[in-house]
């Protein structure tokens, strides 16, 4: 597997991170789990979270300079 960076701003103060919160995804993106839920024997709860979790190791910051 290559190497890759998913560069996102950083935001400036962080939240309060909440157990089981539900999070809004767009259309595009509910497409493209439910493509890999109909092939998967994971929930979608449990792919969503993999993803996310797997997904954030690769996270780059970029941090606004002032």
């Amino acid at each position: 597997m290559s190497e890759f960076e998913i560069r996102i701003p950083a935001r400036k103060k962080p939240t309060i991170a909440e157990k089981d919160a539900a999070v809004k995804v767009t259309g595009e993106a509910y497409n493209a789990l439910t493509e890999i839920y109909n092939e998967s024997t994971l929930s979608m709860r449990q792919i969503a979270s993999l993803l996310i979790i797997e997904g954030s190791k690769h996270i780059v910051y970029d941090k606004a300079e002032v």
